[in-house]
């Protein structure tokens, strides 16, 4: 090894230093983005995990934190398959997922975008992250993505110790078909004892729905609170509408 090879900045240095400017939340704008903008250029999934750390840090003001990551997202979507990997393990290990999400699903089509969200859930089911907030954020995002695997894997969460993570589910759930999904709703209602805020969830949401409780009535009928009651075939209705 000669001795300009050795003192050499190696792609690894040059993204972990491009990495810590665009980390930098106090820094000034232009060499942050100016650091973003080349890793963006270098077009690796080493850049582009190193890239994706943006989403990790908020700026002030906030407009122009926006602008920041909206155009971030840009990038790793221009940046097409490259980026799926590291996409996928950024959204296996950090907590700020809207835009990732969002880059994957520009990225990816729709069928192939559902197994990867699949995968995910799946992964996120078997290993619990410290912090749920992951699950509820990546079951609210693909609210409008359905494949029956998805469903299935999403069904799982109905049983998540999170409430925000299981009404997540449950949310997702009344979106589809009212006679496959709705004894698992119920019997989540059921199981949620000791859990207030999901029985007056699910309440409030099979009233807007307009779903039958269906195989569950005395349940209802003991359990619903003041200023609701249940029609004859079934329904939730607020008292005075």
């Amino acid at each position: 090894m000669d001795i300009f090879s050795l003192f050499s900045r190696t792609p690894e240095k040059q993204i972990a230093r491009q990495r810590k400017k665009v980390k930098e939340p106090h820094g000034d704008a232009s060499v942050r983005m100016g650091a973003a903008e080349r890793l963006y250029e270098m077009n690796t999934p080493e850049s582009l995990r190193a890239l994706l750390d943006r989403f990790t840090i908020s700026v002030a003001p906030s407009t122009e934190d926006e602008e920041e990551k909206l155009q971030v997202y840009r990038w790793i979507a221009a940046s097409g398959e490259v980026a799926v990997e590291p996409l996928t393990h950024f959204l296996k290990n950090e907590m700020q997922l809207h835009w990732p999400l969002k880059a994957l699903m520009t990225i990816l089509p729709e069928e192939e975008f559902a197994a990867r969200i699949t995968e995910l859930l799946r992964f996120h089911w078997e290993h619990p992250p410290a912090n749920p907030e992951p699950k509820a954020q990546i079951i609210r995002f693909v609210r409008n993505i359905h494949s029956p695997e998805l469903e299935g894997v999403i069904r799982n969460y109905l049983q998540d110790d999170d409430d925000d993570t299981c009404l997540a589910a449950v949310e997702y759930l009344l979106g589809l078909n009212e006679e496959e999904q709705r004894d698992a709703i119920l019997q989540t209602y059921a199981d949620a004892e000791d859990r207030p805020r999901i029985r007056r969830q699910i309440i409030d949401l099979l009233t807007e729905k307009d779903w039958s409780v269906k195989g569950f009535r005395p349940l209802f009928e003991e359990t619903l609170p003041e200023g609701f009651v249940l029609t004859r075939d079934g329904k939730i209705q607020r008292l005075g509408r």
